[in-house]
């Protein structure tokens, strides 16, 4: 919403598009495979041919065909075959369309928010024993535990980590001098963000100018936010939503506020198009751990600037939330052992730094390569220099939280709604429609 931040990773991690479209198609059903699996594909000899299925960039790709290369060194038996589709619906649907014939790629592209439904429709391979049993070629403990919990349903993950992403303020630090403001400290809070805001606002007539900070309301880092404050959006064991609260009401009442007063931009409110941050609409802006490079480009040098940790709520936590990129193997896959082979290569620390930290897109899926993705980002002199808090935000302020089996009619029903925020929504019903909505779907898992 109103965030022309590119917010994109392709639409942040493609939220939800995956478990949306999996609502409506059934699971697959199949033969033997590896252990830890209750039915579905085979082992398979260990060799021969895997498919692997990425919805990335023209860039990624050349990163990956690299990767095929290095395994094949090691691996001759196996060839590994890359199909890459760029576009997030097109990839989704082809997921979807081979769920059901049974043909989905032995290894494949997942994010957080498919888990949980993929799981649900039996389609991805637990790891749990696989993990256990190559514990020290996998050392599932350089995992962010954010991630993990992410990736897992109960105690047993299904799948392995690619990259991981969270969101901080971007600050024009050249505005900021010219109106005599001072950087924020490490103990600011979402108030004090929205008052130090408040001096940029211009607007003329009744056409506003500038805004005092550039804001999204993506659904999983509004979570966050709510639970800054002790506010949930679900249940703890994942069946329901819980977002109708009063401690998110209060929450939201006040973005509603800062909207009316000019701080925050409303819906269609900023020029179409336009990045409000590069643009220098706004001294402040929220965007993603995923944005430094383009916004680096974006800016040039125009203006100074930084990054800084998110501000806290009233419990004295970031609460920071999370989303990621992993790799999961097919239920149906007919060559398991190979596909787990390759697999383990592409989430190694070697593999890791190669097409996360040394090109410094995101955070790594390991906390061993985020030490190589700080030393790459910080070597150089380029903005931003503190750009090391994103994996400080990893370490210390994310929330280990999963998302539930109705993640996708959740995020339908949240931005059906919040988009009438600040334009004729009120919170209290925002909120309530959202719930509402969300567990009448809820109800048919």
């Amino acid at each position: 919403m109103n965030n022309n931040n590119v917010l994109s990773r392709r639409a942040l991690l493609g939220a939800g598009i995956g478990a949306a479209a999996a609502g409506m198609l059934g699971g697959c059903s199949g033969g033997k495979g590896l252990p830890g699996s209750e039915q579905s594909g085979q082992a398979g000899t260990g060799a021969g041919t895997i498919q692997w299925w990425t919805n990335h960039t023209e860039e990624d790709t050349k990163l990956f065909k690299e990767r095929i290369k290095a395994f094949n060194k090691v691996h001759p038996d196996i060839e590994v075959k890359l199909l890459n589709i760029a576009e997030g619906k097109q990839y989704y649907t082809k997921i979807n369309t081979a769920a059901v014939a049974g043909s989905l790629a032995d290894v494949f592209y997942t994010r957080s928010f498919d888990i949980a439904p993929f799981v649900a429709r039996q389609w991805i391979q637990p790891l749990k024993e696989l993990i256990e049993k190559d514990k020290d070629e996998v050392r599932p403990d350089d995992f962010w535990p954010a991630e993990v919990a992410q990736l897992s349903v109960g105690d047993t993950m299904y799948a392995l980590p690619y990259d991981f992403s969270n969101f901080a303020i971007y600050v024009n630090k050249t505005m900021l001098d010219k109106q005599g403001v001072s950087m924020p400290t490490d103990d600011w809070t979402w108030e004090d963000l929205f008052e130090l805001g408040k001096p940029f606002v211009q607007k003329s007539g009744s056409r506003q100018k500038r805004w005092g900070v550039g804001w999204t309301t993506t659904d999983w880092f509004s979570m966050g936010v709510f639970r800054a404050y002790g506010g949930d959006t679900f249940s703890e064991d994942l069946t329901k939503s819980v977002i109708n609260n009063p401690t998110n009401l209060a929450v939201m009442t006040g973005w509603d506020e800062q909207m009316a007063a000019g701080v925050l931009p409303a819906t269609g409110a900023t020029p179409a198009g336009v990045d409000v941050f590069a643009s220098q609409l706004a001294p402040f802006n929220v965007n993603g751990s995923w944005a430094t490079l383009q916004t680096r480009a974006g800016i040039a040098d125009k203006f100074e600037w930084d990054v800084v940790r998110l501000p806290m709520g009233s419990t004295g936590k970031r609460a920071v939330s999370t989303a990621g990129g992993a790799w999961s193997i097919a239920k149906a896959s007919k060559n398991q052992e190979a596909a787990w082979t390759f697999l383990k290569f592409i989430t190694s620390e070697e593999s890791t730094n190669a097409l996360i930290a040394d090109v410094t897109r995101s955070i790594p899926g390991r906390q061993s390569s985020a030490k190589r993705w700080n030393e790459v980002v910080s070597s150089g002199k380029e903005p931003p220099t503190s750009a090391t808090i994103f994996s400080q935000q990893m370490s210390e302020d994310a929330v280990n939280w999963a998302y539930p089996k109705f993640w996708s009619e959740f995020e339908q029903a949240w931005n059906t709604q919040i988009a009438t925020l600040g334009v004729k929504g009120k919170p209290a019903t925002i909120l309530k429609k959202t719930q509402d909505q969300t567990n009448v779907a809820a109800q048919r898992y």
